[in-house]
């Protein structure tokens, strides 16, 4: 379990990186008509540099969090719907603080609603096409179970005939 986790978090420490500026510059052309590497506002901030740092910083906690934290669907005492909820919790408490630190939309109720409504859908949406997948590949699996044990039956009927 902890080699998955220090795996995943490494994984998800790089792929958050780059995430993040992706999303940044297609948010800041579709917004401003440019390709900036960070937030106006947080530029104004710190400076390009320290910007740059920062975001790419905190992207990369996000994605830590946002993969490590898959290795929750791995206790086995906890059910599907307890890991889920502490899973989507993790990322959306992430995503509030780090949204709110990297000047995505500010500190008043209506973008904070609205960054929030967009969180859990997105995490719904993803956690769904999982579920979808998951659930073919264990009705694969079942088939594919079923069918060697029928082969194993058949074998073992001729064997002692």
């Amino acid at each position: 379990m902890k080699k998955r986790l220090i795996a995943r978090s490494l994984i998800g420490f790089v792929a958050g990186a780059l995430i993040v500026h992706v999303m940044t510059l297609l948010a800041n052309y579709f917004s401003c008509g440019q390709y900036l590497v960070c937030v106006p506002q947080l530029t104004e901030k710190f400076g390009h540099t320290r910007a740059v740092v920062i975001q790419t910083v905190l992207g990369a906690l996000v994605g830590m969090i946002a993969l490590g934290g898959t290795c929750l669907f791995d206790i086995e005492k906890w059910s599907l719907l307890c890991a889920s909820t502490v899973h989507c919790a993790l990322i959306f408490i992430t995503d509030m603080i780090v949204g709110l630190l990297l000047c995505w939309f500010s500190f008043k109720i209506k973008p904070i609603l609205i960054m929030a409504c967009i969180v859990v859908l997105i995490y719904a949406l993803i956690w769904f096409v999982m579920y979808v997948i998951w659930k073919r590949e264990i009705r694969q699996m079942n088939h594919l179970a079923e069918e060697y044990i029928k082969g194993n039956d058949t074998h073992n009927r001729l064997l002692y005939k």
